[in-house]
């Protein structure tokens, strides 16, 4: 079970026809793997199709990124800058490095 969790910000900054979508970017060419994640609003409408439940119905994750989210502890909050709508997560900057390479995301 997730245990994703939305700030207050967070969810007050969604449209009614929006969700979280985590994404997942390949970063590497050796590897299938290795990637990192990014976190951005998206229209219901615009999922892509194989986009995967984390936990609530607010929170969406690429395949790849799913695979590496689903049980781990993360907060998204939300940071206005200027007009735009800023989501940004708990997680190190290397966290989709860090899955790759087996090592834990939160810790040594």
């Amino acid at each position: 079970m997730s245990r994703i969790t939305l700030t207050a910000a967070a969810h007050d900054a969604l449209r009614d026809d929006e969700v979280v979508f985590f994404d997942w970017h390949l970063t590497g060419i050796c590897c299938a793997d290795a990637g990192e994640f990014s976190v951005r609003p998206i229209r219901r409408s615009k999922l892509p199709r194989r986009a995967r439940r984390l936990g609530n119905d607010l929170v969406f994750a690429h395949p790849s990124a799913w695979v590496h989210l689903a049980d781990l502890p993360v907060t998204i909050d939300c940071r206005p800058l200027w007009r735009w709508r800023r989501f940004t997560t708990d997680l190190p900057p290397d966290a989709g490095l860090r899955c790759c390479l087996g090592r834990p995301i939160h810790g040594r």
